[in-house]
């Protein structure tokens, strides 16, 4: 890129591990997160769960409080009332770290 944009609410994170990689996000990506929240269907978003784990997770906010999609499908989904989860902000884009033994 030869032109840095910088806003306040906006902020990169570097993925560890292929825990999501169903959602096509793999070990080295970059995602892009904007610091916002609003009422959402099923969009991925970086959380804080119960004030300890910070985590990126597929979800669905509601006025009742928020349902997690685990990223193995064999699981069930999750529902955390809003005083247990801190949505921090929505995955506005991804930059892909490029490896040769990638896998979809």
């Amino acid at each position: 890129m030869s032109h840095t944009i910088t806003r306040r609410n906006t902020y990169a994170l570097r993925i560890r591990g292929d825990r999501m990689r169903d959602c096509n996000l793999f070990d080295g990506d970059v995602i892009i997160i904007h610091r916002h929240q609003h009422d959402a269907h099923q969009e991925t978003a970086v959380a804080t769960i119960n004030q300890r784990e910070v985590a990126l997770k597929q979800l669905s906010i509601s006025r009742l409080g928020i349902h997690l999609w685990p990223e193995d499908a064999a699981m069930p989904e999750v529902f955390l009332h809003n005083c247990d989860i801190q949505v921090l902000g929505m995955v506005m884009g991804v930059a892909h770290h490029a490896t040769e033994t990638r896998h979809h």
